[in-house]
């Protein structure tokens, strides 16, 4: 990759505007007819790749990738442990498998199995606690909106603007229950500058070269020492309560009572717990609620005629009750139009890239990888791939029915059938994969559609038309990618006129 000023400027720019760096990465691969180019980040070489062989390999076991110092570097970015825990974490090498990597089999201390195996399986990836989850943040989502538009009356919203406030705050209320969010003000905007200071501390210049990131990351895990400070002596890990798979108003669900527990069991600090828990809660919503947003936005301005429609009739059939209002929420992630227009959305907007260090001097289809390089697999180029293209509509087109397949029987009932494509594999990721897969997606699914869902059946909604961030101002395009953790942000808000059904 060509630079400015050589090992410097392809560092800021990567750090800076993830999108705007693998654009030009997308351009220069394809201009030069190749999978795989190189870079360096802090001096260290980097290799971006994609195409199934070369993406598929970082996901599997023992290929001479691991995310041993990635892990390290995001936790020390994330959680803000003392300098023990630091230590600790940075010791075990021992893997995310139940079975040590060999060599390692003699290190008892061993943190990021259940921290990143363990804890997330039990709680978020089986259906049972997962759906309890969904329904609790349903709930309190259905009663946010209800409290804040009168029945009936029209009422302006720009669309980013109160999910990344409301949606933030329920689902987040959901997961860690309420004392956190009650006793720290201004808590979800110093998340929301929290969210943005991961990468540039993990990866960019010293404090003393960018403080700001740094005081970011400070702020809002002090907030969450704070609540950990006063919430722990609550805590009794052998109480019925500590188990119990029902919703706490101080901790909120069993998995941020299981990170609790297994923290204290493993003798971790106050500080380091606190910094795991508040990376959880920013992690949950860094990415569902921007998700959520271009869902929503989606829905009301792509020009096909049939999309709109389609979500609202799939969103009724899993939507019912005269008073309390409950889903079906297995059919709601298992419609074809709300399953397509939320794969397009993870498509387009995943900004984030698989990364894998190298522990072995390595042969990545044909091209030598040196110990101590890293390996990058960026979303945008993979999700960009002119494999993605259509007739009329090119990868870079947000276009859900590219995922949808139609079948008109004889009656002329028309049908549609859901599939992200068998023959993509290595170009659709926006969960990761292996053992790394993000635990928390069914979640996330779950709530990225079903916030979704009750925009459209609580709301007659009229398009005003696309504005500024200072709500005001008129912009001249609609919504493309911003900052983001994993899913970008919209750099623009789309204004409606709502007015709330029931």
């Amino acid at each position: 990759m060509e630079e400015t000023i050589p090992f410097i400027s392809n560092t800021v720019a990567v750090v800076r505007d993830p999108p705007a760096f693998w654009a030009r990465t997308l351009k220069t691969m394809q201009r030069l007819k190749t999978e795989i180019v190189q870079f360096r980040l802090n001096f260290v070489p980097v290799y971006v790749v994609v195409g199934e062989q070369k993406v598929n390999v970082l996901f599997r076991l023992n290929t001479g990738f691991s995310t041993q110092r990635i892990h390290n570097l995001f936790s020390n970015a994330m959680f803000g442990p003392t300098d023990r825990d630091k230590a600790r974490f940075a010791a075990d090498v021992t893997g995310i498998e139940n079975k040590p990597v060999p060599g390692s089999e003699h290190i008892e201390d061993r943190l990021w199995v259940t921290l990143h195996n363990v804890i997330p399986h039990e709680h978020l990836l089986r259906i049972k606690p997962s759906t309890d989850l969904a329904n609790w943040f349903f709930d309190r989502f259905i009663a946010r909106t209800t409290e804040l538009f009168p029945l009936g009356k029209p009422t302006e919203m720009l669309i980013w603007d109160f999910l990344k406030y409301n949606q933030t705050e329920t689902a987040g209320r959901a997961l860690h229950g309420n004392l956190v969010f009650d006793m720290n003000p201004g808590y979800i905007d110093a998340m929301l500058k929290y969210d943005l200071s991961a990468v540039p501390v993990a990866f960019g210049p010293p404090r003393w070269v960018n403080p700001q990131p740094y005081i970011d990351r400070e702020a809002f895990l002090n907030m969450t020492r704070r609540y950990m400070a006063k919430a722990l002596p609550l805590f009794d890990s052998s109480s019925s309560a500590a188990t119990s798979p029902d919703w706490d108003p101080t901790f909120g669900s069993p998995f941020t009572r299981s990170i609790i527990r297994w923290g204290l069991e493993a003798s971790l600090d106050t500080q380091t717990i606190a910094g795991i828990c508040g990376a959880q809660i920013s992690i949950q919503n860094a990415n569902s609620v921007p998700a959520s947003a271009w869902c929503i936005m989606a829905a009301l301005t792509v020009p096909d005629p049939e999309l709109l429609p389609n979500l609202r009739s799939e969103s009724l059939a899993a939507f019912s009750g005269l008073g309390k209002k409950t889903f079906d929420v297995q059919k709601l992630v298992s419609s074809p139009w709300l399953q397509a227009i939320y794969t397009e959305v993870l498509r387009l907007r995943a900004i984030h890239s698989v990364i894998r260090d190298c522990d072995k001097d390595t042969v990545l289809d044909r091209t030598n990888i040196p110990k101590g390089a890293m390996v990058y697999a960026p979303m945008p180029i993979a999700h960009n791939n002119p494999i993605w293209g259509v007739e009329g509509h090119p990868p870079e087109d947000f276009w859900p029915r590219r995922h949808l397949t139609a079948a008109v029987a004889p009656d002329g009932t028309k049908t549609w059938e859901f599939a992200v494509g068998s023959s993509r594999s290595g170009y659709f990721f926006p969960y990761g994969g292996g053992l790394t897969m993000c635990p928390g997606r069914n979640f996330a699914k779950q709530e990225i559609i079903g916030t979704l869902v009750i925009f459209l059946m609580q709301f007659e909604v009229e398009v005003v038309g696309w504005v500024m961030h200072d709500g005001v101002t008129v912009s001249e395009r609609p919504a493309e990618g911003g900052v983001g953790m994993v899913v970008c942000q919209p750099d623009r808000e789309l204004k409606v006129k709502v007015t709330r059904r029931w």
